[in-house]
């Protein structure tokens, strides 16, 4: 399965710390304002195969109460950028 988005096992970690299931993370994404979020929506996200778009990762960010930056990956700044976008 291509990989759309990197964020998914950061998203997965965080709703784990919150106690939250993916039906309710969903449900807090409708209340956020992603009207069409679903559990199905929250599982691809966590398994990266949905693309998200900017306004849907501040909406994940703002529900799971982090800052943007931090559902980013860890970078090496000594090694090209590329090769480490998309480490599981």
């Amino acid at each position: 399965m291509k990989q759309r988005n990197f964020i998914g096992p950061e998203i997965r970690k965080r709703r784990n710390e919150l106690d939250w299931t993916q039906d309710a993370l969903a449900d807090q994404l409708q209340l956020a304002g992603w009207e069409t979020a679903t559990r199905s929506t929250v599982s691809k996200i966590e398994d990266c195969s949905l693309r998200i778009d900017l306004r849907q990762f501040l909406l994940l960010a703002q529900t799971l109460r982090l800052h943007p930056i931090h559902f980013l990956p860890k970078l090496d700044w000594s090694k090209p950028v590329k090769g480490q976008i998309f480490l599981p």
